[in-house]
């Protein structure tokens, strides 16, 4: 009797099922790439003999254009270990912003304001001897007071 994963692989392998196996190829691809590159990654896809990789931050596509012959390299390693993916000839990636602002909305969402109570009690000597500088340390001393209320 077959094991479920000879089962699953040959059902896959089958062409009604090409585009389910192709996903689940670049999916263990990107597994196999450096936490530094596969923390950005939101999803990727195929398409035209090009694997399209989608980022969830802008900061990770500089990180990728640093890294891209290595992605390319370990690709090719893939490609030839696992006899997969072999129709992929090019990486292109790009961030996708409905998932940047998800995350900026979610992180806005958590944020909380901080607000503090004064802390000075206004109590100080004005020693300032031009005028325009001694009012500007009373109009100070007139808004500590204020906030204290």
């Amino acid at each position: 009797m077959k094991n479920v994963s000879e089962v699953l692989t040959h059902l896959l392998s089958s062409p009604s099922f090409k585009k389910l196996y192709e996903i689940r190829e670049s999916e263990h691809f990107i597994q196999m790439l450096p936490l530094s590159l596969k923390n950005g990654i939101a999803f990727s896809f195929a398409k035209d003999k090009i694997l399209f990789i989608a980022l969830s931050h802008p900061c990770f596509k500089q990180e990728f254009y640093h890294k891209i012959a290595l992605v390319k390299q370990l690709l090719k390693q893939y490609q030839r270990q696992k006899n997969t993916l072999l129709e992929i000839i090019d990486i292109k990636i790009f961030v996708t912003y409905d998932a940047y602002k998800k995350e900026v909305e979610k992180n806005q969402e958590i944020a909380i304001p901080q607000v503090y109570g004064e802390l000075s009690r206004g109590e100080f000597k004005n020693l300032a001897k031009d005028q325009e500088i001694h009012a500007l340390f009373e109009s100070i001393r007139g808004n500590i007071l204020k906030n204290q209320e």
